[in-house]
């Protein structure tokens, strides 16, 4: 093993001689942002199909069966194999969620272990596959920034180019997923606290947009929200009064994250902690089977029109004409939401708040439209407040207007939604903030001291 590993050092020594006698040392850079943007498209894509698959299973599964039951069992045992893998294989060394990463940004030089290049694809697929409430993102950032900063590293480069890699990493699986290269872009810049400068804009714009080509070339079908029509000019108020709900509920957000997080952190994570989580989580999700997995499939849903998704397969699925069982079933899911992610990231699930955050944030716009389109006040466009809703909860909970704003301009096909989008997610970030000094990212790392004030930007 010695005698490789000497083998490879030579090959990478020789290798950097070519490099600067054939080429500048910015035109390698772009021409590795490229390959990482390549390799991280290729690994969120795969995630994002396999875990698409399942789910799809499962929903055939309970048609055909005529209710949940069965598939209400599987996020047990989806987070039982997570945390066999974390506990087994990884002895408890794999870092979840987008926070270690900061942190490594911070105090490491941008240098993540190897085994974050493939362990998070591995646990997340069998705990979002088996349909643990949570968001695929945070398990593809760190994928993308393992194989970033891995690539920095096998190459000797510098910690400044390392770094810049990593984000290249990151971004890239952002718009693999999203179709949405800007946003990747601004993604690491807000929530990785990242100073912006041409140079290293370039290689971001690089890697993105290789990113986005790869991921339409082999995975075209992935969601895209389009809006129906553009925004109405007397529909201001009505998106300020969504700012003001978004606002409340991101805090709703946050503060339930925190509270069962902490919870949770003062136990050691065992088969104990588990069952504890995991029960808790099956029992939720057999009463309302909306928040089985990822939850862009409601959302999509409702975007169509369907409103009887959200009580399809529910104990009130027989009601689903019924204004008040389309409100009650939907305020549930707006505030289980979040519980049933955490619960699933506590059980040993492997996953992240990113979307949750958005498919609360959806269904918010989409009561909020519901009740005011049926008490006949005002017609609204239910998608176009679904789209504003989603940013707007996710712009107070990441504490990323930025990013919230560009990334559902994006997958909305346009820019129709420009200003509802700015209207809502300024509110609601606002709001969020006056109540909520740190974002659910940097918070444990301001409270161990890694961040400081000076560290985090401030948007107003």
């Amino acid at each position: 093993m010695e005698g490789i590993g000497n083998k490879f050092y030579r090959f990478l020594v020789n290798l950097g001689k070519l490099r600067i006698r054939y080429t500048s040392h910015r035109n390698f850079l772009i021409l590795i942002s490229f390959i990482v943007g390549v390799m991280a498209a290729l690994a969120a894509v795969a995630l994002k199909v396999s875990v698409s698959f399942f789910e799809h299973r499962a929903e055939a599964m309970n048609n055909w069966m005529g209710s949940n039951w069965l598939s209400a069992i599987f996020p047990l045992i989806g987070t039982g194999l997570s945390l066999l893998v974390l506990t087994r294989f990884f002895k408890g060394r794999l870092s979840r969620g987008i926070g270690f990463i900061i942190q490594n940004i911070v105090v490491n030089k941008g240098r993540i272990e190897k085994r974050h290049t493939y362990g998070h694809i591995l646990t997340a697929a069998l705990t979002t596959g088996f349909g643990g409430s949570v968001g695929l993102e945070a398990p593809i950032v760190a994928t993308g920034a393992a194989i970033g900063s891995n690539t920095g590293r096998d190459l000797r480069l510098s910690s400044k180019d390392t770094v810049l890699l990593l984000a290249c990493g990151t971004a890239s699986g952002i718009a693999a997923v999203f179709n949405s290269p800007f946003a990747g872009i601004i993604f690491v810049l807000e929530i990785f606290l990242l100073d912006f400068s041409i140079p290293f804009f370039i290689p971001l714009l690089i890697s993105t947009a290789t990113a986005t080509v790869v991921s339409q070339l082999i995975y075209p079908g992935k969601f895209i929200f389009t809006a129906s029509e553009s925004w109405n000019v007397q529909a201001i108020p009505f998106y300020i009064a969504l700012g003001i709900a978004c606002g409340m509920v991101s805090v709703y957000v946050t503060n339930m994250v925190e509270w069962i997080e902490g919870y949770f952190h003062k136990r050691a994570t065992t088969w104990k902690t588990w069952l504890l989580a995991g029960i808790p989580l099956c029992g939720i999700i057999f009463l309302l089977p909306g928040l089985y997995g990822e939850g862009y499939s409601t959302i999509t849903q409702l975007l169509a029109g369907n409103y009887t998704a959200i009580t399809s397969h529910s104990l009130l699925a027989s009601y689903s004409d019924e204004l008040w069982a389309v409100v009650f079933i939907t305020l549930l899911m707006i505030l289980f939401k979040v519980v049933c992610a955490v619960l699933t990231i506590c059980a040993g699930g492997n996953g992240g708040v990113f979307a949750p955050s958005m498919i609360t944030g959806g269904l918010t716009g989409f009561l909020f439209s519901f009740i005011v389109n049926e008490t006949g006040i005002y017609h609204l466009n239910t998608p176009n407040f679904i789209i504003t809703a989603m940013a707007g909860v996710l712009a107070g909970v990441m504490h990323a207007p930025l990013t919230a704003i560009f990334l559902l301009a994006e997958i909305s096909g346009g820019y129709k939604l420009f200003v509802p989008l700015m209207i809502v997610t300024a509110i609601s970030y606002f709001i969020t903030r006056k109540y909520v000094k740190y974002s659910v990212y940097h918070k444990s790392l301001v409270e161990r001291k890694i961040l400081n004030d000076d560290h985090l930007p401030d948007h107003f």
